[in-house]
């Protein structure tokens, strides 16, 4: 037996993830429901169930939650709920109902680990009513992805909470994610636990490792396209999200679009005062802030001394040590305000230099 799974995120929340918890719930309890029918089936009520409840067979590397397909021998209808909500088609019931059913209590567990680490975090980032219209557009999204490469049906949540992942990996690439690693090979010798923590990029790369080859050989009963599409719509639009400046990032966290534009133009600033930042603890110049000024100062006489001087429309125009070209009207001279690009904190220069 090999386990390998996360355990807990180093993302501080400021507000509760009171949706990510309702969405927790309501997983259970439509699960209790599709257990109460397939009691009924078992004793005659509804006919017979066989292969809906039994977890499906997973791979020896767990992934974030598997939407699973039905056995293909099974040519009854499942019972209940589960027959009404699964993915069968082009139906948008089967599209927005498939996400909240599962195939067994293993396949519920498994999803639930992943949604409640990365869900509470990322839930507490976006905020509770964004969380959910990304949550639900990520699951419509993961079974149309599936539908278009299996015309088997599917049920379950992680399309939606490998979103949620995708969505998480822009935010929080750099923060650590606490793993557990299992494994018992043989029954009479002691299981080994292991307990380690690594940076998200390289976890979260090394579960999509695993679905790509899972869709690349065979679904072998699990819907990877589905796993896919859901990580590549939550990736793609928190990328957006980000790059309209939707999402206001804290001075001490780093998105993934911020790494590629200081990747394309590194800006110039002193390392030690980020890494300051980043522990809370204040920088240099919001210690000093008259350092300020002289570094724009410094910017405008020695880089581009002719563009930081007072414009015929009454606006101060001066240049980051960046290189940014800032511009601000005449008012706010002595003022202080942050850089577009770099993020710096920068006093705007008197008029009449």
């Amino acid at each position: 037996m090999f386990i390998l799974t996360p355990w807990k995120v180093d993302v501080p929340q400021d507000r509760w993830p009171v949706v990510n918890w309702l969405i927790v719930m309501a997983l259970i309890g439509v699960f209790t429901i599709q257990v109460r029918d397939a009691v009924e089936a078992r004793t005659g009520a509804r006919g017979v169930l066989r292969d809906v409840r039994r977890p499906a067979r997973h791979p020896v590397v767990p992934s974030p939650g598997r939407p699973v397909d039905l056995d293909r021998s099974e040519d009854r209808e499942p019972p209940g709920i589960t027959g009404r909500l699964l993915l069968r088609g082009w139906d948008l019931k089967g599209l927005f109902g498939y996400m909240w059913i599962h195939a067994g209590i293993g396949h519920l567990l498994g999803n639930l680990v992943f949604l409640w680490i990365f869900g509470n975090a990322l839930c507490a980032k976006l905020g509770n009513l964004r969380y959910l219209v990304l949550y639900v557009l990520c699951g419509v999204a993961a079974g149309a992805v599936h539908l278009c490469f299996s015309s088997q049906p599917a049920l379950g949540a992680s399309g939606a909470i490998n979103g949620v992942v995708g969505m998480y990996l822009v935010l929080f690439y750099e923060n650590e994610v606490t793993c557990l690693l299992f494994f018992w090979f043989i029954p009479v010798i002691r299981p080994y636990v292991y307990w380690f923590d690594v940076s998200s990029i390289w976890m979260i790369l090394f579960w999509l490792f695993w679905d790509i080859v899972g869709a690349l050989w065979g679904g072998h009963g699990v819907a990877y396209f589905a796993h896919l599409g859901g990580f590549a719509t939550g990736f793609a639009i928190v990328m957006f999200m980000c790059w309209k400046g939707w999402i206001t990032m804290e001075r001490y966290e780093g998105s993934l679009l911020d790494a590629w534009r200081q990747r394309r133009k590194p800006p110039e600033y002193d390392r030690s005062e980020v890494n300051r930042a980043r522990l809370g603890l204040p920088t240099m110049d919001e210690m000093w802030p008259e350092r300020l000024h002289a570094r724009a100062v410094k910017a405008q006489t020695s880089r581009r001394p002719a563009k930081s001087r007072q414009s015929d429309d009454d606006s101060i125009r001066f240049v980051c040590t960046c290189g940014k070209r800032i511009k601000a009207p005449k008012e706010h001279a002595g003022r202080f305000g942050t850089c577009p690009q770099c993020g710096l904190r920068l006093r705007v220069p008197p008029a009449s230099i």
